[in-house]
């Protein structure tokens, strides 16, 4: 076992519902803490994954962001809020590390992953992403558009369509954590570009447009 594979520990989530039928896939870096809140037991996993993915602030900022580059358009929604509503089959929320995946600092915090260049040089998160999500992607196939959440998620993902693994096209949007407010205010048009993370923000919005505009 190498040292970053002796810093990772693993919580499962019950986040094991995979949707064949999803025409949006949004991929975030694990599960964070805000999605393991709320009641699991005897509840079935879609139910459970519905009521908890992309929990607490981010999900109005996700939604905004949906919405602004034209995600509703391509799905003839009103309103990507209904993703989490009456039209949950047509999306998957999931995320590269599917179980909730920590690093355990010198001082014994455990702090969320988020490292994702760190993945390929560990044999346990390696395993995790091709045993889960490279796995799920054979079930896409009516995948229209995967949704990278934040610059990390995005780069991966680009990687793994340049491997035939992801079929259909990759946007990035920024990272919906309210923590990240202002690069999400900056993705929507609403907020200068104050550094090179806020300008991927600006140009990953344009380039989301442009490749919905295509589908």
């Amino acid at each position: 076992m190498n040292k970053i594979d002796e810093k990772i520990v693993f919580e499962p989530t019950g986040f094991d519902y995979v949707n064949p039928k999803a025409e949006v896939v949004i991929v975030g870096i694990t599960p964070g803490n805000s999605q393991l809140k709320g009641e699991r037991e005897g509840v079935e996993p879609r139910e459970i994954k519905r009521k908890n993915a992309f929990a607490g602030s981010m999900r109005p900022n996700l939604v905004k962001m949906l919405d602004y580059v034209g995600v509703n358009s391509l799905l003839g929604i009103e309103s990507c809020r209904s993703l989490w509503e009456d039209d949950f089959d047509r999306v998957e929320m999931t995320s590269l590390l599917k179980e909730a995946t920590y690093i355990v600092r010198k001082n014994g915090k455990k702090d969320m992953f988020n490292e994702v260049q760190l993945i390929a040089k560990s044999e346990k998160l390696t395993k995790m992403l091709n045993d889960g999500f490279v796995k799920d992607c054979s079930n896409y196939n009516k995948a229209k558009l995967f949704v990278a959440c934040g610059p990390k998620v995005y780069d991966k993902l680009i990687e793994l369509k340049n491997a035939g693994i992801v079929k259909a096209p990759v946007i990035g949007i920024a990272h919906p954590s309210g923590a990240n407010l202002g690069r999400v205010l900056c993705y929507l048009g609403q907020k200068e570009a104050q550094d090179s993370s806020y300008q991927w923000c600006q140009e990953k919005a344009k380039e989301a447009i442009a490749t919905i505009n295509t589908l």
